[in-house]
């Protein structure tokens, strides 16, 4: 009986899992893409961010852009889940010659004093990945556990390279701090 007990206690040990948050803001799809692969490799909830004023219209397109270029941070919808309620939040961002998507730097204005770890990827960087990266960690006081970027040409096969993998394993603890598509 004795060893069945200490075995038991050996087996019976709690797993713990870290509760985690996906949320991303996309114009085109390919960052919606990439986050519903990480969540779904993660076992992540999936929260996109919402602009309150969206569309496809050339004026659209102008306003992001200028809202990128000047560090705007317009109105979004409310998410449908808390980031405070979660130990990682993963934040999905496309980068622009003009910047960061203005939608993404609005959510982490409001709510990264909510947020207890974050990791970053981005969708079709082009090299400025660093400085977006950069300027997501400034705005949220905290160093990234994790970063993915995701050149435009790798975008297609995304769901079955290393890189991903990578960046799952790190922001769960089992790999290296950072991946780099390209």
């Amino acid at each position: 009986m004795r060893l069945f007990g200490a075995l038991l206690n050996q087996v019976a040990q709690p797993v713990i899992f870290m509760k985690t948050l996906v949320t991303y803001f996309s114009r085109t799809g390919q960052t919606s893409r990439i986050a519903k692969e990480i969540a779904m490799r993660c076992n992540a909830h999936l929260d996109p961010i919402h602009a309150q004023a969206q569309g496809m219209t050339w004026l659209a397109g102008w306003r992001y852009n200028w809202q990128a270029l000047v560090h705007s941070a317009p109105p979004i919808q409310r998410p449908v889940r808390n980031p405070a309620n979660y130990d990682l939040v993963v934040i999905g961002v496309p980068i622009s010659r003009a910047g960061l998507a203005p939608p993404v730097r609005s959510y982490i204005r409001q709510y990264a004093a909510r947020i207890q770890q974050i990791a970053f990827f981005c969708a079709e960087g082009e090299g400025r990945e660093e400085r977006g990266f950069a300027e997501l960690s400034k705005l949220c006081g905290k160093q990234p556990k994790a970063t993915l970027a995701v050149a435009r040409k790798c975008l297609p096969a995304i769901a079955s390279r290393a890189q991903l993998i990578d960046f799952v394993d790190s922001i769960r603890g089992e790999g290296l701090d950072t991946s780099q598509a390209r």
